[in-house]
């Protein structure tokens, strides 16, 4: 190695070696200046034939548009495109023959470079090898009238010459800071780009061309149909396109992979026809990418459908474009996507674990044309976790996008315990139990929110406990919830709570719509049987009320109260159906009552129970104030036993007599009002309304009223037992006093009316009239106005009865005055 290096110091330093480096310099000088002079030649030429070749150049455009072509000016750059010769034209403008109708110029740059073949130039010929567009606009536009100035370049002239020598061939297009614009106001249509940069060199063949086109463009609006709004609006496009024309297909194919569109890229094959009349376009895109920033990508009309829901992951899609670009309207757009293993978030919640086949066409059905409504969003093998519980959905649908309707199928199983999830734990909890869902839904979707849902299907949840929060009320059901396209048909439920049990069924008409729809018109009728019933304890279940004070937790579940307080609005109607009921100490049996229930309002149409040996028909409303009710009532009472009844009603707080005083049938007609607790308790002194009684083949046994009077006026009579054939009266309440408008009593050893006011606290002042004559013999007088016209007969007594010491009655001489009758009497 050591001798190489020295055999070659010892070569430069020759003579020979000399010689051949200083040939090779005057090789490089002179070629260098061959080269100077060629391009001082061509500069010289260029001044000289500058006139000639703007000319050459204006006569070439013009010759080929059907319109007019100026150029500002013409200049030339040194050593660009060498060995070709560069020429740069400035104020560059190209107008159609329509300019004066639509004023828009189809071209309007402020700089074109255009390399031109050198021997072409020699032969006073241009070719054009290489164009390069600075700081121009292209705008293609057609008016409302069909007027268009894209209509600029003349037809070919049919020749049997070589192609070199009829057409100018581009070799090379690079656009720099190039504005695009092609807008067709008859087809609501605009493509409006923003070209930072666009390059590509054209390699021609027999049938057309072929190019690697490199492209950076921020696209403005990309609008098939401008009352719809662009696609990619505002966004980047960046990337190579493999384009090719194809002179036979009359058509020009692009292909790219991994264009970048905004934040994402895309794989995209598309073809664009260039028929005058219907110019065909197909696209057909893949990608894969968000939800949201597939959605942004979309026209508004498409976006604001999109945007109401979002998937979390990535997902696989893909949207084929096909259409006429001449054509009214959009095109034909089918976009699909695969999602697996995702989160769908909707503003009713998240769905987890989601998984689906998705398309949207707005071409549902072939021949109803590229439209909103022929549109559809097609959904298959639909799976996912909403709240825990899952759902499945093999197919579905929302067809025509003007006024959308969903269809499809919907199955789920899971734990009853989840429905917490969904309808919160404030007002019942579900723990245990299982539910089976199997529906077909038709629903129509306004605003993208479900409205008039037709479901037909089952509900069926099994052996399912059930704690109702506001009374702590816990017990296990079956419930059957079967929707028909008629009505909603409740079955299977048993309600057990200590001695209480209820079986219910029921339906509600038109349930579906009105849910949604007018809940206040919606009416549920329900039927329900029971061996036995505690009444009080029912009503607590019945008459449940919210709590005020709501905790975070309560105030976050907005839809859950929703939900409940559409229920609330409903009417309920309740036939019950009782073989044995118990109201505090009032037993009954086969009690048959039709309750109305609405908003907490109560409306007993038709009540009637078998009870104290009689029956008891009645209609009631409960209206609620506060924590209490206000309950209005008419009852009918046919001969019930009379101690039996006092003590249903613990003697309604009577302390001067005790029901086993008092014996035999009570007929009544009571009109009153009274309010009660929610538990079904009598609040004390609030009744108020009057009662007409009548009671026969009755008695008074140690009726300490009247054994005191005896005691002094009857000496002989025994009025510790006194059997009567008529015993009737009366009377109007209000509050603890109770205005005697008359007390009329008929019996064996005595007669005598009772009028006044009597207290169960304090202010008691009861006038008595008792004839002194003994009515012994008067039950045999058949006549009753001759029975009547002996009562009085006779020295009558009259006396007061007033409050005593300890709730007792005290009783004196006297008589009421006019004024007290009066009022007694009201």
């Amino acid at each position: 190695m050591h001798q190489i290096i020295e055999k070659g110091k010892a070569l430069v330093k020759t003579n020979r070696f000399r010689k051949i480096l200083k040939r090779i310099g005057f090789f490089i000088i002179g070629f260098l200046g061959i080269i100077l002079i060629f391009f001082i030649g061509l500069r010289i030429y260029f001044n000289q034939n500058k006139a000639t070749i703007m000319t050459e150049i204006n006569q070439k455009i013009n010759d080929n548009i059907s319109g007019h072509a100026s150029i500002g000016d013409v200049g030339y750059k040194f050593l660009i495109g060498f060995p070709n010769f560069t020429v740069v034209l400035n104020k560059v403008e190209l107008r159609d023959s329509l300019y004066a109708i639509h004023k828009r110029s189809v071209l309007k740059a402020a700089e074109i470079e255009v390399r031109l073949n050198v021997l072409s130039l020699l032969h006073k010929k241009v070719d054009i090898e290489k164009v390069v567009l600075i700081d121009t606009k292209i705008d293609l536009f057609k008016d409302q009238n069909g007027v268009s100035n894209s209509n600029i370049f003349k037809p070919k002239p049919k020749t049997n010459e070589p192609k070199s020598k009829t057409e100018t061939e581009i070799g090379e297009v690079d656009f720099k800071d190039v504005v695009f614009i092609s807008q067709n106001l008859q087809r609501n249509k605009l493509f409006h780009f923003e070209v930072n940069s666009l390059r590509c060199k054209i390699n021609y063949n027999d049938d057309g061309w072929d190019t690697d086109l490199y492209l950076d463009v921020f696209a403005k609006s990309m609008a098939f149909n401008t009352k719809k709004g662009s696609f990619i609006k505002d966004k980047r496009v960046k990337g190579k396109l493999a384009v090719q024309f194809s002179k036979t297909k009359n058509k020009i194919d692009v292909l790219t992979e991994k264009l970048g569109i905004g934040d994402d890229d895309f794989d995209i094959k598309a073809s664009f026809g260039l028929d005058k009349d219907h110019p065909m376009m197909d696209i057909n895109i893949k990608t894969h990418i968000l939800w949201l920033n597939a959605a942004h990508l979309l026209d508004p009309h498409i976006f604001k459908i999109l945007n109401h829901f979002n998937i979390t992951k990535p997902l696989d899609a893909q949207c084929s474009i096909k259409g006429d670009m001449n054509a009214v309207g959009d095109p034909e757009i089918i976009v699909d996507a695969q999602i697996k293993d995702n989160v769908l978030v909707s503003s009713e919640g998240e769905t987890k674990d989601c998984s689906f086949e998705g398309r949207y066409t707005n071409n549902f059905k072939n021949g109803l044309g590229y439209n909103d409504i022929n549109s559809a969003v097609i959904v298959k093998n639909f799976t996912g976790n909403y709240k825990g519980i899952p759902i499945e959905i093999p197919a579905a649908a929302i067809n025509n996008l003007e006024k959308p309707v969903a269809t499809g199928n919907l199955h789920s199983k899971f734990d009853v315990e989840k429905l917490g999830n969904i309808f919160g734990d404030d007002f019942i909890k579900f723990n245990g139990g299982t539910a089976n869902v199997d529906f077909k839904f038709n629903v129509d979707i306004v605003a993208l929110r479900i409205s008039k849902p037709r479901f037909t299907g089952k509900v069926n949840i099994e052996k399912a406990n059930m704690l109702l929060r506001s009374k702590n009320l816990s017990f296990q059901t079956n419930i059957l919830l079967d929707f028909t396209d008629e009505a909603l048909f409740i079955r299977n439920i048993k309600y057990q709570r200590d001695k209480n049990i209820v079986f219910l069924d029921g339906k509600i008409d038109n349930f579906l719509n009105l849910y949604y729809d007018d809940p206040e018109k919606m009416v549920a009728v329900l039927n329900i049987n029971s061996p036995f019933m505690d009444v009080k304890k029912f009503m607590g279940v019945l008459t449940h009320s919210e709590n005020k004070k709501e905790s975070q937790k309560e105030v976050k579940k907005v839809d859950t109260k929703k939900r409940i307080a559409l229920v609330e609005k409903c009417q309920v109607v309740i036939n019950l159906n009782l073989e044995k009921m118990v109201y505090s100490n009032l037993t009954a049996r086969n009690a048959k009552i039709n309750i109305l229930a609405n908003n907490r309002r109560f409306y007993i149409k038709q009540g009637m129970i078998e009870t104290c040996g009689g029956k008891i028909t009645f209609a009631s409303q409960l209206i609620p104030q506060g924590n209490l009710f206000d309950v209005k009532t008419n009852v009918n009472i046919a001969t019930v036993d009379i101690p039996q009844f006092l003590t249903s009603f613990k003697n309604f707080g009577i302390k001067s007599f005790q029901p086993q005083n008092i014996k035999g049938n009570l007929s009544a007609k009571a009109d009153l009002s009274i309010k009660m607790t929610q538990s079904g308790d009598l609040v004390d002194d609030s009744a108020k309304g009057n009662l007409q009684y009548d009671i026969k083949n009755g008695s008074l046994t140690d009726f300490k009223p009247i054994m005191k009077v005896g005691k002094y006026a009857f000496p002989n009579r025994d009025v510790r037992h006194i059997v009567f054939n008529d015993l009737s009266g009366r009377l109007n309440m209000s509050g603890s006093l109770v205005n005697i408008d008359y007390f009329k009593v008929s019996s064996n050893v005595l007669n005598f009316d009772v009028e006044g006011i009597y207290s169960f606290k304090k202010g008691t002042k009861l006038g008595l009239t008792i004839p002194l004559r003994n009515p012994k013999d008067d039950a045999g007088i058949k006549d009753k106005a001759k029975r009547d016209a002996l009562r009085y007969k006779g020295i009558v007594l009259h006396l007061l009865v007033v409050d005593g010491k300890d709730g007792e009655m005290k009783i004196k001489m006297g008589s009421l005055s006019d004024k007290n009758k009066s009022t007694a009497s009201k």
